[in-house]
């Protein structure tokens, strides 16, 4: 082999003499950052939720997501750039989350029943005076948001909630209690109300108790309440579900109006048709378990715990209108014996909820839109139409949860889409058979038209709609999306963390009919990084501006982060910058470097993000908000994901040998890490199986290409004596790529090794090296070809022909397994020719280097060239190869056309400014050894264990960082001398890590942690330096509201004539009667509340401490008077300040302070003829004192006379 040796190992030979001492060749990297007021520890943000979902609801006034966890964290999700977390006091898991959007109020219930009311349009003072300054001292984090809103409300309940329901119209929230009783609570003064609704179950039961009635329920028995919902378009009447049925209650009258209960008549054959004919034969009760009104107001359904969903009529409690399960229909008819089904899908799982929506009328432009399609032969606007408004002639949507069969997969929605409603007319007529009519046309319209499903991985335990705008209806009128809460996928691996037992999907709504019914849209990074998302590892690096614009140019021109990129949501994000001023925002996004996150997840994905810096410095500019941002942080490359999952159990790929393994047990497909070369876009993700799979950035990227005959030959050679019908190393996976897509697209499914590797390395120019134990296998990815295989005892035939030495060589390797591997362009103290080398390190510090050369047929070939012992045993946790400048030595394409050329100069020249030193980074100690083999020369120990470390690179100065579990070593190079420690904290709202966190440091300083609860934490070690930090948010973005059900011109003449009016006691609205009717006329006074929040254009001279100021301040400096200095501390001097904003406003927002006039006004008027009675009640009292006491005068001077 003495031909291999011609090039690169030529100045072995030659013996060359040693380089000059180090002392003469190496300077100062660290420079001027040695400063320790350079490094402060900075928490920058979390990417994850903490614990599992619990709850969850939707605003759509301003367009808010709400999020609740089991660790008592609640998450806001609005525009692409809006993301906040609060944290509820104290900290328990969240039950449920209600919106009232008339009043921008979040009402969140956590598990011991404490109410917290938040005003999305108020900033909380307390977070603003704490943090006014946007960030801690140096050293100290900052955890709360200084921008979070404000608490305005606390409450706790008597007992325990089980439901809770809210409206836009009036400002009662009604609690369901364990006890079967309704409370009030004011949401507009934030009190508690004397007014409840009792159990009015007890009296049905009793009835039930008192008739005989077999499985009657017992005098112990509470029947408990299950859901609340407000009737559609009169807010006086509530439709109240309870364990064994339905009663509809109206608080004007407060009793009851009607109660219904499905009872089973004998011979009906119900959901189970096929159960025992005793059963059968026997009358049933059927427990109500959800309900939901129809959007007209006319009809209700509810289901039951046997699978059934029955409609019924509001005025006819007797019948219900229908009867059905998903399947069948009428199953409450009774039928003969012989006529009942002798097979049927068996026992169904209740229903879980139901929603009813309706969608807007067609109006001019879709009719217009719909006409001139159809005159065009095309359907595409007809088809839009029918996408826009879900159902043909406006019809409404039925949504149900459960009701499958229990032998069944519950992994479904099911939806059924219905005709529109009859008119009223059918209601209103005066004929003899009118009610007859209308139960047909009713029934009729209960007949649905399409039913669809939306198919998930896992069971699903929650819903919730997604309405375009309108607050009213429940939430349910014209939705765009549906977000859907589904359970622990078992068909993944399993994983003893929270995050993966309930994740989240987003679908289209409603389903359309054809194969593409729906469409999955985008949720928030961390929603996305829940259940099956859950992240399993990531990697954060440095990227290259021109490979940059390769992974970014492709990228989706809306950006990811919302639910669906054409309907807006609320909030508007500002950058905020740190140490510095606005005006240094652009330079400061100059000198960063763009960042790429990898992660990879429990789904078998691999995702990549955008993490650079300029993401939250840089924005649109908007002549009254300042500089708005636009895109995320970070940000979704959703083009560039990799579906590793799918490729293995692709269908084309059944028949392989090397995948049959992971296609019988796909529960074993697990991603174990990723790695990427920037320099080539290409990257090796490995499993734990072993198995590793190439791919490469597609649009222009050549791979595998064609090789000439012998090349062929050369690979198909056999070398050694393993039988034919062995698994293939290399199975293509060029079928599966999409050329079109400019994506990472599949090259080849590598079987290497017979297990997980233990180490791997990837380099840029195509090679691949991995270790199992002793073994070491290096693979070129591009040709399938595999160069070097040792240590396998049947392979080394190159080492076994170059010597002694290479002898015991191969002698050290065996006793000690390979723990790392790092391939660079360097020399070494024994060749100075400059080649690829690959540096393989074992357990017991012994370091081998092999040394590869390209051959003239396009295939590689190497053999061990150099080997030397670290003196340390253990993993180390960084090893990297660093030039004269302190460069990491890395193996690109452009650095091996370098080395192609030093190998073809005559002769063995000593280049003094061209040498390399070997960094090895263990758990307690950092080496730096000359001219990678040579002798150490620095060294430096730290007390706690090193979790992570990396080569800092700031302003052309180079540093040591090494992360330790509560510290940061900051070190100089290449002396390798203590700068500075840097104390770690970890949030105080967070879950106590109970196992070693992992830690990602890339070159800038900035690190990423995942902790034990699959946590993903974003830091920075420069928290002192200027720098870009999470934005502030503006939550406060209302729209103009859709007026509610039945309110009209003639709401509003009302309204005006009560204003007008002499009586003081009329009430304004609808909703201010329910107030009214339940709080009494001593409800309790408004709360002061500080004005609500404005966004103004900031100064950019200025620091940039706070973007949002308070209404009224724009009138600091205006003039003022007497009369205004005497009304500043009444609700008018408010008034007159808030009149000097509102002035500029829009219409909508003097129409709302117009409204609080009016409501003001009647507050006024009522307490003055609460007032006027107490006095009239008073000079009633003492005419009736001054009569009995003229009449007891008058007696006894009759008396007297008398005597």
């Amino acid at each position: 082999m003495s031909w291999l040796k011609s090039a690169v190992g030529r100045s072995k030979a030659a013996g060359h003499d040693r380089l000059p001492p180090l002392n003469s060749r190496l300077g100062d990297w660290t420079g001027d950052f040695r400063d320790v007021n350079k490094y402060a520890e900075g928490f920058l943000d979390q990417l994850t939720l903490p614990g599992e979902i619990s709850a969850m609801a939707y605003e759509p006034g301003m367009g808010y997501l709400a999020v609740g966890t089991s660790a008592g964290t609640v998450h806001l999700f609005g525009s692409p750039c809006v993301r906040m977390a609060l944290t509820l006091r104290p900290a328990l898991r969240v039950k449920h989350i209600l919106f009232k959007s008339d009043t921008y109020l979040m009402i969140c219930i956590d598990e011991k029943d404490n109410l917290n009311v938040y005003d999305l349009s108020r900033r909380d003072p307390h977070a603003a005076a704490m943090h006014g300054a946007r960030r801690a001292a140096p050293g100290q984090t900052q955890m709360t948001n200084s921008d979070a809103p404000m608490r305005i409300g606390i409450h706790s309940a008597r007992n325990v909630v089980l439901c809770a329901e809210v409206t836009s119209i009036h400002s009662m929230l009604f609690l369901g209690l364990t006890d079967g009783s309704v409370e009030a609570y004011d949401l507009e003064r934030f009190c508690g109300t004397q007014y409840r609704i009792p159990n009015l179950w007890w009296n049905e039961e009793e009835i039930l108790r008192r008739s005989q009635v077999p499985n009657a329920p017992s005098r112990l028995h509470t029947p408990l309440i299950i859901d609340i919902q407000t009737h559609p378009r009169d807010p006086g009447i509530l439709l109240l579900c309870y364990e064994g049925g339905a009663v509809i209650y109206s608080i004007r009258q407060s009793t009851a109006i009607h109660v219904f209960q499905l009872r089973l008549l004998p011979g009906a054959p119900g959901p189970v048709p096929s159960a025992p004919l005793e059963e059968v034969w026997s009358e049933r009760l059927c427990p109500a378990t959800a309900i939901s009104w129809s959007p007209c107001g006319t009809m209700f359904v509810m289901g039951h715990e046997n699978g059934a969903l029955s409609f019924w009529h509001i005025a006819e409690e007797d019948k219900p209108l229908m009867v059905r399960t998903l399947d069948d229909i009428d199953i409450d008819r009774p039928v003969l014996p012989e006529q009942l089904p002798k097979t049927s899908a068996g026992p169904r799982e209740p229903i879980f909820k139901l929603t009813w929506s309706s969608f807007p009328e067609q109006g001019w432009y879709e009719y217009g839109a719909q006409a001139a399609g159809s005159w065009a032969g095309s359907g595409t606007a007809q088809a839009n139409t029918s996408a826009n408004h879900g159902s043909a002639q406006n019809g409404t949507v039925l949504t149900v949860m459960g009701g499958t069969p229990v032998d069944q997969p519950a992994t479904s929605l099911h939806t059924f889409h219905f005709p529109p409603t009859p008119a009223a007319s059918f209601f209103s007529a005066s004929a003899s058979d009118a009610s007859a009519r209308a139960r047909t046309a009713l029934r009729d319209s209960l007949q649905p038209t399409y039913v669809g499903a939306y198919r998930t991985a896992s069971i699903v335990e929650d819903f919730c709609l997604l309405p375009r705008l309108s607050p009213h209806f429940g939430g349910t009128h014209d939705p765009y999306a549906i977000l859907v809460l589904v359970g622990q996928d078992a068909s993944l691996p399993s994983l003893a963390v929270q995050s993966t037992r309930r994740g989240m999907d987003v679908f289209s709504f409603p389903p359309l009919q054809g194969p593409h019914s729906y469409e999955r849209l985008s949720l928030p990074l961390p929603l996305a990084f829940s259940g099956r998302g859950t992240i399993l590892g990531c990697h954060m690096a440095t990227v290259p501006v021109m490979q940059y614009r390769r992974l970014v140019q492709q990228a989706p021109n809306h950006p990811l982060g919302t639910i669906k990129y054409d309907q807006p949501m609320g909030g508007v994000a500002k950058p905020q910058v740190q140490n510095a001023k606005l005006m240094h925002a652009q330079a400061l996004a100059q000198k960063g470097q763009p960042r790429i996150l990898i992660t990879w997840h429990l789904d078998g994905r691999v995702r990549l993000h955008d993490v650079s810096p300029h993401l939250l410095l840089l924005g649109e500019e908007d002549s009254r908000r300042g500089v708005v941002l636009v895109d995320p942080f970070p940000t979704q490359l959703s083009h560039l994901t990799l579906h590793v999952r799918d490729h293995v159990l692709h269908p084309s790929m059944f028949g392989m040998p090397a995948l049959d393994t992971l296609q019988r047990f796909p529960m074993q497909i697990q991603i174990d890490h990723v790695q990427v070369a920037w320099d080539s876009l290409e990257c090796v993700v490995s499993l734990t199986t072993g198995h590793a799979l190439h791919y490469a950035l597609g649009s222009g990227t050549v791979i595998n290409t064609t090789t000439s005959p012998l090349v062929d030959a050369m690979h198909q050679m056999r070398m050694d004596d393993s039988p034919a019908d062995h698994v293939t190393e290399f199975t293509s996976l060029e079928p599966l790529a999409n050329h079109e897509s400019s994506g990472f697209q599949p090259n080849t499914l590598m079987s290497l090794l017979p297990g997980s590797p233990t180490c791997s390395a990837l380099s840029d120019v195509g090679l691949y090296a991995c270790a199992y134990g002793g073994m070491l296998v290096v693979a070129d990815c591009r040709s399938h070809d595999i160069v070097v295989r040792a240590g396998s005892g049947n392979a080394d035939f190159f080492s076994r022909q170059l010597g002694s030495r290479e002898a015991k060589i191969i002698e050290h390797e065996s006793s000690s397994e390979i723990v790392w591997q790092r391939f660079s362009v360097c020399r070494t103290v024994s060749d100075s020719i400059l080649a690829l080398r690959l540096l393989v390190g074992r357990a017991n510090g012994f370091v081998t280097v092999w040394s590869f050369e390209r051959g003239s047929l396009e295939s590689w070939m190497g053999f061990r060239s150099d080997a030397m012992s670290l003196g340390m045993s253990g993993r180390p946790v960084y090893v990297d190869v660093v030039g004269s400048s302190g460069a990491v030595a890395s193996a690109t394409e452009h650095n091996m056309q370098r080395a192609e050329l030093d190998q073809a100069r005559e002769g063995v020249t000593n280049n003094t400014h061209d040498f390399y030193l070997l960094l090895a980074v263990y758990p307690h100690e950092a080496r730096l050894y000359d001219q990678v083999t040579g002798q150490r020369f620095a060294q430096a120990d730290w007390p706690d264990p090193a979790l992570s470390a990396c080569i800092i690179e700031r302003q052309n100065a180079r540093m040591l960082a090494v992360i330790a579990s509560n510290s940061v070593f900051i070190l100089s190079l290449p002396r390798l001398d203590t700068v500075h420690r840097v104390q770690r904290h970890v949030p105080p709202d967070q879950e106590v890590v109970a196992a070693t966190p992992r830690i990602s440091l890339e070159r800038q300083g900035d690190f990423i942690e995942i902790t034990s609860g699959q946590q993903l934490r974003l830091w920075t070690v420069f928290g002192s330096l200027p720098h870009g930090e999470m934005p502030s948010m503006f939550l406060y973005t209302p729209r103009s509201l859709p007026l509610p059900p039945g309110a009209g011109a003639s709401g509003y003449i009302a309204s005006v004539a009560s204003w007008l009016g002499s009586s003081a006691g009329q009430s304004l609205s609808a909703g201010a009667q329910i107030d009214t009717i339940i709080c009494g006329k001593r409800r309790a006074k408004l709360p002061p509340l500080p004005p609500r929040m404005t966004l103004s254009k900031d100064n950019e001279n200025t620091p940039i401490a706070s973007s949002i100021t308070e209404q009224g301040a724009g009138a600091k400096d205006a003039p003022t008077n007497s009369t205004q200095t005497s009304a500043s501390g009444s609700w008018l001097g408010s008034y007159q300040r808030q009149f000097l904003n509102f002035a500029s406003s829009s219409a909508r927002a003097q129409a709302q302070l117009n409204m609080q006039l009016l409501h003001k006004r009647d507050e006024i008027l009522s307490d003055l003829d609460e007032s006027m009675t107490n006095l009239e009640r008073g000079a009633k009292d003492f005419f009736k004192q001054t009569r009995n006491s003229a009449l007891k005068a008058a007696a006894k001077d009759k008396i007297k006379t008398y005597l």
